[in-house]
């Protein structure tokens, strides 16, 4: 059965909410994986119940991931460096390293992606275990971290032509990540 022109109207906008809650949340940065984790949260339930989550359980999944995000944006903080200095010639390497970097880059992101999504599948899960989910799903179905990634890559790109949709992208691109990856990455 197929929702009505309503029922999508109202999951919009709730992800519109949800991603406007993980921005505010995320901007002094070292936030931003809890934020994301407490948002991927929210869109699951909002996907598989039809409505928003209680607040209490998502503060404290927020509060459960905030220091082991921390070397995540640290990490991504890194590899963000690394790709500016390849593609400004401030480091040897050239095309060739810049294409390569971007690549990989790339494909963390879509792991990233799925460690995202498995802390929403089960959000008492710990970190560690969803990162093995997201990295042995990457790995036998390279397809599964790939899809995200590229949709993670033109939210980025409409979030730069269009600065002001930046809260909104972030929770319809989560919403991307769980859909594809339940239909490239079923939980096992």
């Amino acid at each position: 059965m197929r929702p009505d022109w309503r029922e999508r109207f109202a999951l919009g906008t709730d992800l519109a909410l949800i991603g406007i809650g993980v921005t505010v949340a995320a901007l002094p940065v070292l936030t931003l994986p809890a934020a994301l984790a407490a948002g991927s949260t929210a869109v699951r339930h909002r996907y598989h119940a039809g409505s928003l989550p209680a607040f209490r359980p998502l503060l404290r999944q927020f509060r459960r991931t905030l220091l082991p995000g921390v070397p995540v944006v640290l990490v991504a903080a890194l590899l963000l460096i690394d790709l500016v200095a390849l593609s400004r010639g401030w480091v040897p390497g050239g095309t060739p390293m810049l294409v390569i970097t971007a690549a990989v880059v790339t494909w963390l992101a879509g792991v990233t992606t799925l460690t995202l999504v498995a802390g929403g599948r089960d959000p008492s899960q710990s970190w560690k275990a969803a990162i093995g989910w997201a990295w042995g799903q990457a790995v036998s179905r390279p397809w599964s971290a790939i899809a995200p990634a590229l949709a993670g890559m033109l939210a980025f790109f409409l979030a730069l032509s269009v600065p002001a949709t930046i809260p909104l992208v972030v929770g319809f691109h989560l919403f991307a990540g769980h859909v594809l990856s339940d239909r490239l990455a079923p939980a096992e």
